[in-house]
Protein backbone atom coordinates (compact mmCIF):
# COMPACT_ATOMS: atom_id res chain seq x y z
CA UNK A 1 0.00 0.00 0.00
CA UNK A 2 1.08 3.54 -0.62
CA UNK A 3 1.42 6.02 2.22
CA UNK A 4 -0.51 9.29 2.12
CA UNK A 5 2.66 11.30 2.72
CA UNK A 6 4.54 12.87 -0.16
CA UNK A 7 8.15 11.76 -0.33
CA UNK A 8 10.40 14.79 -0.75
CA UNK A 9 13.59 14.27 -2.80
CA UNK A 10 17.00 15.40 -1.64
CA UNK A 11 18.16 18.89 -2.43
CA UNK A 12 20.43 21.52 -0.99
CA UNK A 13 19.29 23.12 2.28
CA UNK A 14 17.29 26.27 1.71
CA UNK A 15 17.44 29.37 3.85
CA UNK A 16 15.54 28.76 7.05
CA UNK A 17 12.15 30.39 7.50
CA UNK A 18 11.67 32.27 10.75
CA UNK A 19 8.41 30.35 11.28
CA UNK A 20 9.86 26.94 10.51
CA UNK A 21 9.75 24.52 13.43
CA UNK A 22 13.24 23.88 14.82
CA UNK A 23 15.37 20.83 14.11
CA UNK A 24 17.49 19.34 16.91
CA UNK A 25 20.27 16.91 15.98
CA UNK A 26 22.41 14.79 18.28
CA UNK A 27 25.99 13.91 17.44
CA UNK A 28 27.32 10.73 18.99
CA UNK A 29 30.96 11.73 19.48
CA UNK A 30 32.14 8.08 19.41
CA UNK A 31 31.37 7.99 15.68
CA UNK A 32 34.87 9.44 15.24
CA UNK A 33 36.23 5.97 16.08
CA UNK A 34 34.26 4.13 13.40
CA UNK A 35 36.06 2.91 10.30
CA UNK A 36 35.50 3.46 6.61
CA UNK A 37 32.14 4.86 5.66
CA UNK A 38 31.13 5.19 9.29
CA UNK A 39 33.93 7.47 10.50
CA UNK A 40 32.39 10.83 11.38
CA UNK A 41 34.26 14.03 12.14
CA UNK A 42 33.00 17.51 12.99
CA UNK A 43 34.00 18.54 9.46
CA UNK A 44 31.31 16.16 8.13
CA UNK A 45 28.52 18.24 9.72
CA UNK A 46 26.36 20.43 7.54
CA UNK A 47 25.44 23.10 10.13
CA UNK A 48 22.59 24.39 7.97
CA UNK A 49 20.62 21.18 8.54
CA UNK A 50 19.79 21.85 12.19
CA UNK A 51 18.95 24.71 14.51
CA UNK A 52 20.27 22.98 17.65
CA UNK A 53 23.27 20.63 17.61
CA UNK A 54 23.57 18.49 20.74
CA UNK A 55 26.99 17.02 21.47
CA UNK A 56 26.72 13.65 23.22
CA UNK A 57 27.89 13.06 25.84
CA UNK A 58 29.47 14.67 28.87
CA UNK A 59 29.45 13.20 32.36
CA UNK A 60 28.37 14.13 35.86
CA UNK A 61 30.10 13.17 39.10
CA UNK A 62 28.46 12.46 42.43
CA UNK A 63 29.74 15.88 43.59
CA UNK A 64 27.93 17.70 40.81
CA UNK A 65 30.89 18.33 38.53
CA UNK A 66 30.48 18.28 34.74
CA UNK A 67 33.27 16.22 33.18
CA UNK A 68 34.65 15.66 29.70
CA UNK A 69 34.57 11.91 29.09
CA UNK A 70 37.02 11.79 26.18
CA UNK A 71 39.60 14.60 26.45
CA UNK A 72 41.63 13.37 23.47
CA UNK A 73 38.55 13.69 21.29
CA UNK A 74 37.04 16.85 22.74
CA UNK A 75 40.06 18.97 23.69
CA UNK A 76 43.23 20.03 21.86
CA UNK A 77 45.70 19.38 24.67
CA UNK A 78 48.40 16.81 23.87
CA UNK A 79 47.37 16.48 20.25
CA UNK A 80 43.64 16.00 20.83
CA UNK A 81 41.15 16.50 18.00
CA UNK A 82 39.51 19.53 19.60
CA UNK A 83 35.91 18.66 18.78
CA UNK A 84 34.54 21.32 21.12
CA UNK A 85 36.45 24.11 19.40
CA UNK A 86 35.40 22.78 15.99
CA UNK A 87 31.76 22.91 17.07
CA UNK A 88 32.17 26.62 17.75
CA UNK A 89 33.57 27.15 14.26
CA UNK A 90 30.38 25.76 12.70
CA UNK A 91 28.64 28.96 13.78
CA UNK A 92 30.68 30.86 11.22
CA UNK A 93 28.78 28.94 8.54
CA UNK A 94 25.42 29.12 10.33
CA UNK A 95 25.44 32.03 12.81
CA UNK A 96 21.99 31.06 14.11
CA UNK A 97 23.15 27.56 15.11
CA UNK A 98 22.91 26.76 18.83
CA UNK A 99 25.13 24.08 20.37
CA UNK A 100 24.13 22.21 23.52
CA UNK A 101 26.24 20.08 25.85
CA UNK A 102 24.32 16.86 26.43
CA UNK A 103 25.08 15.44 29.88
CA UNK A 104 24.24 11.80 30.53
CA UNK A 105 23.59 8.93 28.15
CA UNK A 106 23.60 5.20 28.68
CA UNK A 107 27.21 5.04 29.86
CA UNK A 108 26.91 7.71 32.56
CA UNK A 109 25.96 6.44 35.99
CA UNK A 110 22.33 7.00 36.89
CA UNK A 111 23.35 6.87 40.56
CA UNK A 112 25.44 10.04 40.14
CA UNK A 113 22.39 11.89 38.86
CA UNK A 114 20.33 10.45 41.73
CA UNK A 115 22.80 11.60 44.37
CA UNK A 116 23.07 15.12 42.97
CA UNK A 117 19.32 15.49 42.44
CA UNK A 118 18.57 14.39 46.02
CA UNK A 119 20.79 17.02 47.67
CA UNK A 120 19.93 20.75 47.52
CA UNK A 121 23.58 21.78 47.88
CA UNK A 122 24.73 19.44 45.13
CA UNK A 123 21.90 20.56 42.87
CA UNK A 124 23.09 24.13 43.26
CA UNK A 125 26.73 23.15 42.64
CA UNK A 126 25.79 21.21 39.51
CA UNK A 127 23.80 24.14 38.14
CA UNK A 128 26.72 26.50 38.71
CA UNK A 129 29.15 24.02 37.16
CA UNK A 130 26.90 23.51 34.14
CA UNK A 131 26.71 27.27 33.54
CA UNK A 132 30.48 27.64 33.85
CA UNK A 133 31.05 24.68 31.56
CA UNK A 134 28.92 26.27 28.85
CA UNK A 135 30.68 29.60 29.16
CA UNK A 136 34.13 28.01 29.16
CA UNK A 137 33.50 25.89 26.06
CA UNK A 138 31.14 28.05 24.02
CA UNK A 139 27.95 26.02 24.41
CA UNK A 140 24.60 27.76 24.24
CA UNK A 141 23.00 25.52 26.82
CA UNK A 142 22.65 22.11 28.42
CA UNK A 143 20.69 19.00 27.58
CA UNK A 144 20.03 16.59 30.46
CA UNK A 145 19.97 12.98 29.23
CA UNK A 146 19.54 11.04 32.49
CA UNK A 147 18.87 7.41 31.61
CA UNK A 148 16.76 7.00 33.68
CA UNK A 149 15.35 8.46 36.90
CA UNK A 150 13.92 5.76 39.14
CA UNK A 151 10.59 6.00 40.91
CA UNK A 152 12.27 7.61 43.93
CA UNK A 153 13.93 10.23 41.72
CA UNK A 154 10.80 11.75 40.15
CA UNK A 155 10.41 14.78 42.40
CA UNK A 156 14.15 15.25 42.89
CA UNK A 157 14.52 15.40 39.12
CA UNK A 158 12.00 18.23 38.99
CA UNK A 159 13.98 20.10 41.65
CA UNK A 160 17.21 19.55 39.75
CA UNK A 161 15.69 21.00 36.59
CA UNK A 162 14.21 23.92 38.52
CA UNK A 163 17.61 24.94 39.89
CA UNK A 164 19.28 24.38 36.53
CA UNK A 165 16.67 26.49 34.75
CA UNK A 166 17.15 29.39 37.15
CA UNK A 167 20.94 29.30 36.76
CA UNK A 168 21.05 28.77 33.00
CA UNK A 169 18.21 31.05 32.00
CA UNK A 170 19.72 33.78 34.16
CA UNK A 171 22.83 33.56 32.00
CA UNK A 172 20.89 33.48 28.71
CA UNK A 173 21.45 29.76 28.24
CA UNK A 174 19.08 27.01 27.06
CA UNK A 175 17.89 23.95 28.99
CA UNK A 176 16.46 20.86 27.33
CA UNK A 177 15.77 17.37 28.63
CA UNK A 178 15.83 14.08 26.72
CA UNK A 179 13.21 11.66 28.02
CA UNK A 180 12.11 8.08 27.53
CA UNK A 181 8.85 8.56 25.69
CA UNK A 182 6.76 5.47 26.42
CA UNK A 183 3.93 5.61 28.95
CA UNK A 184 5.53 2.93 31.13
CA UNK A 185 8.82 4.83 31.30
CA UNK A 186 7.10 8.15 31.91
CA UNK A 187 5.00 6.78 34.76
CA UNK A 188 8.13 5.56 36.54
CA UNK A 189 10.52 8.41 35.86
CA UNK A 190 8.79 11.73 35.22
CA UNK A 191 6.39 14.26 36.70
CA UNK A 192 5.56 15.45 33.21
CA UNK A 193 3.75 18.69 34.00
CA UNK A 194 6.46 19.90 36.39
CA UNK A 195 9.36 18.89 34.15
CA UNK A 196 7.89 20.76 31.20
CA UNK A 197 7.43 23.88 33.32
CA UNK A 198 11.18 24.33 33.85
CA UNK A 199 12.77 23.39 30.52
CA UNK A 200 12.75 25.09 27.14
CA UNK A 201 12.11 21.86 25.26
CA UNK A 202 11.32 18.22 26.03
CA UNK A 203 13.08 15.92 23.56
CA UNK A 204 11.00 12.75 23.23
CA UNK A 205 13.09 9.66 22.47
CA UNK A 206 10.34 8.18 20.34
CA UNK A 207 12.32 5.19 19.12
CA UNK A 208 13.62 1.87 20.51
CA UNK A 209 10.04 0.73 21.00
CA UNK A 210 11.14 -2.70 19.84
CA UNK A 211 14.54 -4.32 19.57
CA UNK A 212 16.54 -7.49 19.98
CA UNK A 213 15.66 -7.54 23.68
CA UNK A 214 12.24 -8.84 22.53
CA UNK A 215 11.45 -12.37 21.44
CA UNK A 216 9.82 -11.14 18.24
CA UNK A 217 10.44 -8.57 15.52
CA UNK A 218 8.95 -5.09 15.71
CA UNK A 219 9.32 -1.58 14.41
CA UNK A 220 11.96 0.66 15.97
CA UNK A 221 9.78 3.77 15.71
CA UNK A 222 6.21 2.98 14.58
CA UNK A 223 3.94 5.98 14.24
CA UNK A 224 0.79 4.07 15.21
CA UNK A 225 -0.26 0.71 16.62
CA UNK A 226 -0.68 -2.11 14.11
CA UNK A 227 -2.81 -5.22 13.67
CA UNK A 228 -0.07 -7.48 15.06
CA UNK A 229 -0.03 -5.53 18.34
CA UNK A 230 -2.27 -7.96 20.17
CA UNK A 231 -1.47 -7.14 23.80
CA UNK A 232 -2.19 -3.94 25.68
CA UNK A 233 1.55 -3.43 26.19
CA UNK A 234 2.29 -3.76 22.47
CA UNK A 235 -0.52 -1.37 21.57
CA UNK A 236 1.23 1.35 23.58
CA UNK A 237 4.57 0.93 21.82
CA UNK A 238 4.20 3.66 19.22
CA UNK A 239 4.80 7.37 18.77
CA UNK A 240 1.17 8.46 18.74
CA UNK A 241 0.40 6.77 22.06
CA UNK A 242 3.48 8.30 23.68
CA UNK A 243 2.79 11.81 22.43
CA UNK A 244 -0.83 11.68 23.51
CA UNK A 245 0.23 10.50 26.99
CA UNK A 246 2.67 13.41 27.40
CA UNK A 247 0.03 15.87 26.24
CA UNK A 248 -2.62 14.45 28.59
CA UNK A 249 -0.20 14.70 31.51
CA UNK A 250 0.35 18.39 30.96
CA UNK A 251 3.28 18.85 28.57
CA UNK A 252 2.63 21.87 26.31
CA UNK A 253 2.59 20.79 22.67
CA UNK A 254 4.96 23.59 21.65
CA UNK A 255 7.65 22.25 24.02
CA UNK A 256 7.44 18.64 22.80
CA UNK A 257 10.10 17.76 20.23
CA UNK A 258 9.50 14.49 18.39
CA UNK A 259 12.52 12.22 18.09
CA UNK A 260 13.17 10.42 14.81
CA UNK A 261 15.92 7.83 14.31
CA UNK A 262 18.45 7.66 11.49
CA UNK A 263 19.29 4.09 12.48
CA UNK A 264 17.41 0.82 12.44
CA UNK A 265 16.95 -2.14 14.76
CA UNK A 266 17.79 -5.62 13.53
CA UNK A 267 16.81 -9.13 14.57
CA UNK A 268 17.79 -12.74 13.95
CA UNK A 269 14.72 -14.67 12.80
CA UNK A 270 13.91 -17.94 14.52
CA UNK A 271 12.39 -19.20 11.28
CA UNK A 272 13.30 -17.77 7.88
CA UNK A 273 9.76 -18.48 6.67
CA UNK A 274 8.32 -16.15 9.30
CA UNK A 275 9.42 -12.61 8.48
CA UNK A 276 6.50 -10.30 9.23
CA UNK A 277 6.09 -7.89 12.13
CA UNK A 278 6.00 -9.85 15.43
CA UNK A 279 7.69 -12.84 13.80
CA UNK A 280 9.65 -14.97 16.33
CA UNK A 281 13.21 -13.75 16.92
CA UNK A 282 15.89 -15.36 19.05
CA UNK A 283 18.79 -12.89 18.92
CA UNK A 284 20.06 -9.55 17.70
CA UNK A 285 20.67 -9.08 14.01
CA UNK A 286 24.22 -9.19 12.70
CA UNK A 287 26.37 -6.15 13.49
CA UNK A 288 26.86 -3.67 10.68
CA UNK A 289 30.33 -3.43 9.11
CA UNK A 290 30.88 0.14 10.34
CA UNK A 291 28.87 0.59 13.53
CA UNK A 292 29.78 -2.94 14.69
CA UNK A 293 26.87 -3.19 17.14
CA UNK A 294 24.63 -6.25 16.98
CA UNK A 295 20.96 -5.33 16.69
CA UNK A 296 21.57 -1.80 15.36
CA UNK A 297 22.25 -0.48 11.85
CA UNK A 298 23.06 3.05 10.70
CA UNK A 299 20.99 4.25 7.77
CA UNK A 300 23.97 3.95 5.42
CA UNK A 301 24.21 0.27 6.47
CA UNK A 302 20.47 -0.13 5.89
CA UNK A 303 20.89 1.29 2.39
CA UNK A 304 23.77 -1.08 1.73
CA UNK A 305 21.61 -4.05 2.75
CA UNK A 306 18.82 -2.90 0.44
CA UNK A 307 21.30 -2.57 -2.42
CA UNK A 308 22.40 -6.14 -1.70
CA UNK A 309 18.92 -7.50 -2.33
CA UNK A 310 17.07 -7.43 0.98
CA UNK A 311 13.31 -7.66 0.42
CA UNK A 312 11.54 -4.47 1.53
CA UNK A 313 7.98 -4.20 2.82
CA UNK A 314 6.11 -1.03 3.80
CA UNK A 315 3.76 -1.30 6.76
CA UNK A 316 1.00 1.15 5.89
CA UNK A 317 -0.70 0.87 9.28
CA UNK A 318 2.35 1.71 11.36
CA UNK A 319 3.86 4.00 8.70
CA UNK A 320 7.26 2.32 8.68
CA UNK A 321 9.24 0.02 6.38
CA UNK A 322 11.05 -3.20 7.21
CA UNK A 323 13.19 -5.61 5.22
CA UNK A 324 14.52 -9.15 5.48
CA UNK A 325 17.12 -11.43 3.96
CA UNK A 326 17.55 -15.04 5.04
CA UNK A 327 17.51 -15.10 8.83
CA UNK A 328 18.10 -11.32 9.13
CA UNK A 329 15.31 -8.74 9.68
CA UNK A 330 15.55 -4.98 10.10
CA UNK A 331 13.19 -2.15 10.98
CA UNK A 332 14.28 1.32 9.92
CA UNK A 333 13.13 4.74 8.75
CA UNK A 334 13.40 6.13 5.24
CA UNK A 335 12.47 9.44 3.64
CA UNK A 336 8.80 8.49 3.42
CA UNK A 337 8.41 7.40 7.05
CA UNK A 338 10.41 10.41 8.25
CA UNK A 339 8.13 12.69 6.24
CA UNK A 340 5.08 11.05 7.82
CA UNK A 341 6.52 11.77 11.27
CA UNK A 342 7.26 15.39 10.43
CA UNK A 343 3.72 15.75 9.11
CA UNK A 344 2.51 14.39 12.47
CA UNK A 345 4.52 17.11 14.24
CA UNK A 346 2.83 19.77 12.13
CA UNK A 347 -0.68 18.32 12.41
CA UNK A 348 -0.44 18.02 16.21
CA UNK A 349 1.22 21.42 16.69
CA UNK A 350 4.32 19.96 18.34
CA UNK A 351 7.42 22.07 18.83
CA UNK A 352 9.75 20.49 16.30
CA UNK A 353 11.83 17.44 15.40
CA UNK A 354 14.87 15.85 17.07
CA UNK A 355 17.16 13.51 15.14
CA UNK A 356 19.21 10.73 16.69
CA UNK A 357 21.71 10.96 15.26
CA UNK A 358 23.36 13.08 12.59
CA UNK A 359 26.26 10.61 12.29
CA UNK A 360 24.08 7.61 11.39
CA UNK A 361 22.36 9.26 8.43
CA UNK A 362 24.05 8.68 5.06
CA UNK A 363 26.15 11.75 5.75
CA UNK A 364 28.66 11.05 3.00
CA UNK A 365 26.01 10.53 0.35
CA UNK A 366 27.86 7.41 -0.72
CA UNK A 367 24.54 5.68 -1.49
CA UNK A 368 22.66 8.70 -2.84
CA UNK A 369 22.52 12.33 -1.76
CA UNK A 370 24.14 13.55 1.44
CA UNK A 371 22.02 13.43 4.59
CA UNK A 372 18.83 12.11 2.94
CA UNK A 373 16.90 11.77 6.21
CA UNK A 374 18.02 15.11 7.63
CA UNK A 375 17.10 16.67 4.29
CA UNK A 376 13.65 15.08 4.46
CA UNK A 377 13.08 16.53 7.95
CA UNK A 378 14.07 20.04 6.90
CA UNK A 379 12.15 20.05 3.65
CA UNK A 380 8.96 18.74 5.24
CA UNK A 381 9.07 21.36 8.01
CA UNK A 382 10.00 24.07 5.51
CA UNK A 383 7.05 23.14 3.28
CA UNK A 384 4.71 23.22 6.26
CA UNK A 385 6.04 26.65 7.23
CA UNK A 386 5.47 28.01 3.73
CA UNK A 387 1.98 26.51 3.58
CA UNK A 388 1.08 28.27 6.84
CA UNK A 389 2.04 31.72 5.53
CA UNK A 390 -0.93 34.03 4.86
Amino acid sequence: MQSDAKVIPCSSPSSSSSSKKPVFAYLGSWAAYRSGRGKFNISDIDPKLCDYLLYAFFGITERGTVIILDPKLDLEDDGGLGNIRQLEELKRINPSLKTLASIGGANVSSSAFSQVAANPSLRSSFATNARRFCKAHGFDGVDIAWQYPGDGDRWNFVQLLRVLATELHGAGLILTVAVGASESRALESYDIHCIARHVDYVLLMTYDYNGSWDSYTGHNAPLYAGPTDTTEFQQKLNIDHSVQHWLREGAPAHKLILGVPTYGRSFHLSNVLGYGVRAPSDDAGDAGPYTKEAGMLAYYEVLENLQNGWIKTRDDKQKAPYAHSGDQWMSYDDKESITNKCKYVVDHHLGGVMVWSIDTDDFRGSLGCKYPLMQAVNQCLQSASEDSQP
